[in-house]
């Protein structure tokens, strides 16, 4: 049934309108205030309307609101310069967009252009975004359900392999493979980590065939799962990675990175954004990035992640906690949705959900307290113990 508003009817919505918020804090329109754990989907990265991204938002917006790719901008140059140094090692170059999906799709095209091969490697439990393509390589069925017609497929290139299985993957890498894409926290998932071996053997096997490896950090990147991105934990490069999300603190910007071989693909003409790069989205993105160096809070993510999953896993009823930094998969011995109802209904706290019936997701703000932490905890566990749940 259609609401009374005239959006689509697409999203399940919590039963909130919110009108402002500062730092893990947000207030509804009847100046209740909520614990955000949620992020907005992992996108407060350094809180809500952190003054100094505010303010360079403001700043940039009274001097040139927006002007394409067509000329050149300081900004977005300060931008991509910073990028190139925060990246992976080797990341040589920078493609602006405006979302994760339009970053990965990207991506899958700078592939292609690197390779002229057609066939890409993807994994189950992944999620890459909405648009036709990176739908079609969802490891999630009922989202890749979404780009079949009467059972086949609209995007015919790709392949599905099974997660942190380094055999089955190594066997679909081949000289026809133009990509491999993976998460290495898949987010959606359920905060399911790749394994250091298993990113391991994916960069081994693209090396001996020519595959392109791009890693989607789109939710696991930017600062949240205590390192700029998340392959810096294990100590794998990938040739590309997509970052979007946290990326702005709040505004809209996705982000290409890629090595070498993305350089000497590139050429003017092949790919494109018009709102990609715009001076207002670049000058947030970069505020932004300054405020998470000045302010630790990539250092801040790892001191509260693991505060808070050490006091997730004594709680009784939590069965394990996946992830890093602050993107913890909560996984419970009883359906989620109901605990996530109550934490917001009974102590005004938002929480995320996943596709995991049981498993709830941790994606706060990356400057969260220790206070803030242990009040969620706290309130989990009182949650977790009522016999209703």
């Amino acid at each position: 049934m259609l609401s009374n508003l005239p959006e689509l009817p697409v999203y399940h919505q919590y039963p909130l309108t919110l009108v402002s918020g500062a730092g893990a804090l947000v207030c509804d329109e009847a100046g209740n205030v909520y614990l955000d754990m949620y992020g907005g989907h992992a996108v407060a990265a350094t809180g809500h309307c952190h003054p100094r991204v505010v303010k360079a938002i403001q700043k940039q917006a009274e001097k040139l609101l927006f002007y394409s790719n067509a000329v050149h901008i300081p900004v977005r140059n300060a931008l991509c310069k910073k990028l190139v140094r925060m990246g992976p090692e080797g990341t040589e170059a920078v493609f602006l967009c405006n979302s994760g999906a339009e970053a990965n799709e990207n991506a899958l095209t700078l592939a292609r252009l690197i390779t002229n091969r057609s066939k890409i490697v993807s994994f189950t439990g992944g999620f890459h975004g909405r648009t036709l393509q990176t739908l079609s390589l969802c490891g999630i069925d009922k989202y890749r359900a979404l780009t079949t017609i009467d059972g086949e497929p609209l995007f015919k290139h790709g392949v599905i392999a099974p997660f942190n299985d380094a055999k089955a993957a190594a066997e679909l890498i081949d000289k026809s493979c133009a990509a491999v894409i993976v998460e290495p926290v898949q987010g959606l998932a359920g905060c399911f980590a790749a394994t250091g071996e298993f990113l391991k053997s994916l960069r081994k096997a693209c090396d001996k065939t020519g595959a392109v490896l791009i890693f989607d950090e789109v939710q696991c990147g930017t600062g949240r799962c205590g390192a700029f991105v998340a392959s810096m934990l294990t100590g794998v490069a990938p040739d590309i990675t997509t970052l979007a999300k946290g990326l702005g603190g709040g505004f809209p910007i996705g982000a290409v990175l890629t090595n070498h071989r993305g350089v000497e693909a590139a050429a003017p003409g092949l790919m494109g954004s018009t709102f990609g790069g715009g001076p207002t989205a670049c000058a947030a993105a970069l505020a932004n990035l300054r405020v998470m160096e000045s302010e630790q809070m990539i250092a801040n993510a790892r001191k509260i992640g693991d505060r808070m999953k050490k006091a997730l896993l004594k709680i009784p009823g939590v069965v394990e906690v996946r992830g890093a930094g602050l993107l913890l998969g909560a996984a419970l011995d009883r359906k989620a949705r109901p605990v996530m109802d109550k934490l917001l209904a009974k102590y005004k706290i938002i929480i995320g959900a996943s596709v995991c019936e049981n498993t709830l997701r941790v994606m706060p703000p990356l400057n969260l307290s220790a206070d803030s932490a242990d009040h969620f905890t706290d309130c989990f566990a009182k949650v977790l113990a009522d016999k209703e749940n």
